[in-house]
């Protein structure tokens, strides 16, 4: 009795398959259509010299925040910190990661970044609580699992921001 009730139950949605495998198939041609895109955008701004680095700046340049960077000073590239922010007591340390490849910035890249800014932080007798990370990044399937799970993780008070 239950395999025929599968059977009539199958027969009145079977129509229904295909326009789920559809489904399916144009949002993964969407999705993979969206991150070229990306990537494409991303050169074109790298051509016009608009680097990773400049247009973060300019958002938060927008966004009120003071902007401390010197392409000539290399003792904060040294510390793995490319752009530091300001606006009242907030600090905002910010590593920018223009890697287009999928899941190419792994964990340890984070923490890497991670303990470099606490280091700086340590350095410049910054407040840790008024401190904030931030990894840069230009499109989100750039992270690695491990490292979307380290950004996720409150405790490294590090997020990641797609520019």
């Amino acid at each position: 009795m239950s395999s025929e009730m599968i059977i009539s139950s199958l027969s009145q949605v079977w129509h229904l398959i295909p326009i789920v495998i559809f489904i399916f198939v144009f949002k993964k041609f969407m999705d993979n259509k969206g991150k070229k895109y990306k990537i494409n955008i991303n050169e074109e701004y790298e051509k016009k010299g608009l680097t990773l680095e400049l247009r973060t700046i300019e958002k938060y340049e927008k966004l009120g925040y003071k902007i401390i960077y010197d392409e000539t000073k290399d003792d904060k590239k040294e510390q793995g910190i490319d752009i530091i922010c300001t606006k009242d007591e907030q600090t905002y340390l910010i590593k920018c990661n223009n890697n287009s490849k999928s899941k190419s910035i792994k964990a340890e890249d984070i923490k890497a970044f991670h303990k470099n800014a606490l280091e700086y932080v340590k350095t410049n007798n910054l407040e840790e609580k008024n401190v904030k990370f931030r990894y840069v990044i230009h499109y989100e399937d750039a992270l690695d699992k491990s490292a979307r799970n380290i950004l996720k993780d409150d405790s490294y008070n590090c997020k990641y921001v797609i520019i």
